[in-house]
């Protein structure tokens, strides 16, 4: 943890990453007008999680890293460079919802059995070989993800709910096909290096995430309070994708050195 602390200290502009910076407002929504009295009945907030982010969801999804995921195109580099990033922001997003664990929608939410900081500290050791901790760095998508924590847990801790939501709804839904194709692209074996997609004390998820769900529809949530929920999930998915984008330009650059020795092996062996 000093590790983590250092960075935050050593980095510029990142040294008092609990103020609040001009960047950093509430993410602005908007209000429905015009409702007719004799509409459908209103969607409930996880409905409404569900359908209102879609859009944001599929651009996230539709990033060319994820997409090379997905097709099995992963290499160590790649792999790790992506834990140490979640790593990060799974500490600061656990951290904070720990330090407002007594607030009422934090408590509803707040399943010890879902926390990944340790999975992913025990993963890291593993991809790096043990020195894992030099590796961690704020990269610029990293660094708005966790300032982005940092200050709804300051200042609005209630959002923490749509944090906790995006990250971890998605890990139980998608996580294991991502690790089917890690481990096929990186020939693991066991749980070593994947523990991160492990949720060992959650034995039936589909239970579990109704459970999930049927918590936050009954929050005690005004219009106004359900609205700045959805749109701070749609700005997590906004974060996440920004981080993807950062490690496909790094993936690039990883092609761009293979590719011109891949070009000279193949004129050695035609001589």
């Amino acid at each position: 943890m000093d590790r983590i602390a250092s960075l935050f200290r050593n980095s510029s502009g990142v040294a008092a990453a609990l103020a609040p910076r001009p960047a950093l407002v509430p993410i602005p929504f908007r209000t429905r007008r015009n409702e007719r009295l004799d509409a459908q009945p209103p969607l409930s907030l996880s409905q409404r999680l569900r359908v209102e982010t879609q859009r944001a969801h599929r651009l996230t999804e539709s990033t060319g890293f994820v997409r090379s995921i997905l097709r099995g195109s992963v290499d160590l580099q790649s792999f790790r460079n992506m834990q140490a990033g979640l790593y990060l922001v799974y500490t600061a997003m656990e951290e904070e919802i720990a330090r407002n664990a007594r607030r009422p929608l934090i408590r509803a939410i707040d399943f010890p059995t879902l926390r990944r900081t340790e999975a992913l500290r025990r993963d890291l050791a593993t991809l790096y070989d043990g020195d894992w901790q030099s590796e961690l760095t704020l990269t610029p998508a990293r660094r708005r993800y966790v300032e982005r924590i940092r200050w709804v847990g300051e200042h609005d801790p209630d959002l923490l709910v749509a944090h906790s939501y995006t990250r971890y709804l998605g890990d139980l839904s998608g996580g294991r096909v991502v690790e089917g194709i890690a481990r096929r692209a990186l020939n693991f074996e066991g749980r070593e290096g994947l523990r991160f997609f492990h949720f060992s004390g959650i034995p039936n998820k589909k239970t579990f995430k109704e459970e999930f769900r049927r918590r936050l529809d009954a929050m005690p949530l005004t219009l106004h309070r359900a609205d700045a929920l959805v749109a701070e999930s749609i700005e997590v998915f906004s974060l996440n994708r920004a981080i993807f984008e950062e490690l496909e330009g790094n993936w690039m650059r990883v092609l761009g050195k293979l590719i011109p020795r891949k070009l000279t092996d193949i004129r050695n062996d035609a001589n």
